[in-house]
């Protein structure tokens, strides 16, 4: 969870400012809601206006006539009328300007998120960035529907009513205006306080859906071992602290509400206190004296309910601060002169790599992959075999070096260029909510059914899609919870093989298979890769004895090459590695065979 940084405090205005910015094209509907609310307040004093006329009238010589009854009830139906109206174009135009505008900023993050480094996914919770496109957009949502206008209608009937004031007895209205003076200051430095509080309330949500989301996520893992009390013990303590925040946050914005509430409503007992005094030294007439006394409290409550919005308004600030943090986030440099590949032959020159500093993965690692042929990267656990993989695809960016496809620096290369050009299949393959369709089609825009069905013939998968029950329409859930490993793996190779892409890169891919669905994917991968460059990273030696070229990784750096009998005789890592596979290729249940 981040902490809030002093540069992440805003005002107010500040956060009024931020709102206003994000509003862009839809800011003309936005100032229409708020006018229109302020307009919808003002019609309220018509009504107060007509009230004060009539105290007025009977409180002097002359007497009501049916004419002035007639024209009372004529304010009375305008103000009725006006509030209606312009209540509706309120809400119409700030609702469709806060559904708009969080909608456009979603799709801006999206964007921005499809860009940004993998580093920064995987600093974060992953319930940090759905909380940021679902909770918190729902704040800025509530904030621009409804607390923008309420703060609009604050203002509106208080103003009249201070001009009544003030075109009354000038005396009674300084005095009416003097504790708002005084109230002003207090609210803006209470907001702010508030402000570090609405951030810390927010992180501490997006913590308890991040374990919400991890127990979901691994409930087989927390039943199969029996921990369900410990995986809700974790969810139920991210819910405690998101409470306590909530708590904390309520009953400081209470004792404010109440300091705030009592500097405002000093205003009432002082103007009607003034207005008697004056109205006994003969200074005002008695008219004066009863409107006042009628209007004063209409003065204050909806003020009073300004400091109602002052939580929402924090918390919409602190969601504002949360999807900053996203926006703000640099994605990886763009080419400065963008170069194109000459061929598809791919380089890696002298490069270093660490994911933490001064913990190297990668050191001073060359090496060639001619195009068209077969690399095989092996060696142990963490030898840094899936960050050249990574690299290759720009997932990350290298701290020294060089890696080139076709002469060109990957980093000079367009990024739509390099996603074109580079296919990866994972060893854990992830398949979206949908159709089996959608899920290949992922691999070309615009693909057509024979095109689709064709990538699934060459991977292997068109049999057993026909044998479901809606065919290439059967929805397979997220992650593709219908299907079996080999079966996802092998449309997650038909939308590789629907890409066509000219460089392919293998990450374990057949490491957890069966041997029955493994035959079917080699063959599958025999079709991905043909007239392709290959880069395949695998703990099968089986599978790279073919291979071009072996590359053998050892504490981040290259320290064997070769094909497979040059390196068996060499008597090197490669060859320790292949008597250890070929000795547990007999290992059995109870002792070798």
């Amino acid at each position: 969870m981040s902490a809030a940084t002093n540069s992440e405090i805003r005002s107010d205005l500040e956060s009024l400012a931020r709102v206003w910015a994000l509003s862009g094209p839809l800011r003309g509907k936005v100032a229409a809601g708020i006018g229109y609310k302020f307009l919808q307040s003002a019609c309220l004093g018509i009504a107060f206006g007509a009230v004060i006329w009539v105290v007025n009238k009977t409180a002097g010589p002359e007497s009501l006539t049916m004419a002035d009854i007639w024209w009372v009830t004529g304010l009375m139906v305008i103000s009725l009328a006006g509030q209606t109206l312009f209540g509706f174009l309120s809400v119409s135009n700030s609702w469709i300007a806060s559904y708009e505008t969080a909608g456009r900023l979603r799709l801006t993050i999206l964007d921005h998120l499809a860009i940004l480094p993998m580093r920064f996914h995987l600093s974060r919770h992953q319930g940090d960035t759905v909380t940021a496109l679902t909770a918190d957009m729902q704040m800025i949502e509530s904030f621009m529907s409804d607390a923008l206008p309420r703060i609009a209608q604050a203002f509106g009937l208080p103003l009249i009513v201070l001009g009544f004031l003030f075109w009354q007895d000038w005396q009674v209205g300084l005095v009416g205006l003097a504790s708002i003076v005084i109230a002003l200051p207090v609210f803006l430095w209470s907001s702010r306080r508030l402000a570090k509080l609405g951030i810390r309330r927010q992180d501490t949500q997006a913590e308890a859906g991040a374990r919400m989301i991890e127990y979901a996520q691994g409930i087989s893992v927390i039943r199969a071992f029996n921990r369900i009390a410990k995986g809700q013990e974790s969810f139920g303590e991210g819910l405690k602290a998101f409470r306590d925040i909530s708590i904390k946050m309520d009953d400081e914005l209470t004792a404010k509400l109440v300091q705030i509430g009592k500097l405002l409503l000093l205003g009432a007992p002082l103007v009607i206190g003034i207005a008697g005094s004056r109205h006994i030294g003969g200074d005002t007439e008695v008219g004066t004296l009863l409107s006042s006394l009628v209007v004063i409290f209409a003065l204050y409550a909806p003020l009073l309910g300004l400091i109602g919005v002052m939580e929402l308004t924090r918390i919409a600030d602190a969601s504002l601060t949360r999807i900053d943090r996203i926006i703000s986030a640099k994605p990886l440099p763009a080419p400065k002169a963008a170069e194109t590949p000459d061929g598809f032959d791919l380089v890696f020159d002298r490069v270093a790599f660490s994911y933490v500093p001064d913990t190297p993965v990668l050191k001073d690692v060359s090496f060639t992959v001619p195009e068209r042929s077969v690399t095989a990267i092996v060696g142990l656990s963490g030898s840094g075999k899936s960050t050249i993989l990574n690299l290759i695809a720009r997932f990350w960016d290298i701290e020294s070096g060089q890696v080139r496809i076709g002469g060109a620096d990957i980093r000079q290369i367009e990024a739509e260029q390099l996603n074109a050009n580079v296919t990866m299949v994972f060893q854990n393959v992830y398949l979206f909510a949908g159709t089996i369709r959608d899920n290949i089609a992922l691999g070309k825009d615009g693909a057509t059914d024979a095109e689709i069905e064709a990538a699934a013939k060459a991977a292997q998968a068109h049999e057993f899609i026909t044998k479901l029950p809606q065919r290439y329409e059967t929805e397979i859930g997220e992650g593709g919870s219908t299907l079996s490993g080999g079966e996802r793996q092998r449309l997650s190779i038909a939308r590789a093989i629907l890409k066509d892409a000219p460089i392919v890169l293998l990450d374990e891919a057949t490491a957890a298979i069966d041997p029955t669905n493994e035959r079917a994917i080699q063959f599958a991968f025999a079709e991905l890769v043909k007239d392709k460059t290959l880069i395949v990273v695998a703990h099968k030696l089986s599978t790279v004895q073919s291979a071009d070229q072996i590359l053998v990784l050892g504490d981040g750096c290259i320290i064997e090459r070769g094909n497979h009998d040059s390196l068996v005789d060499a008597d090197g890592l490669y060859a320790s590695l292949w008597k250890r596979w070929a000795q547990a290729a007999d290992w059995r249940i109870g002792g070798k065979a």
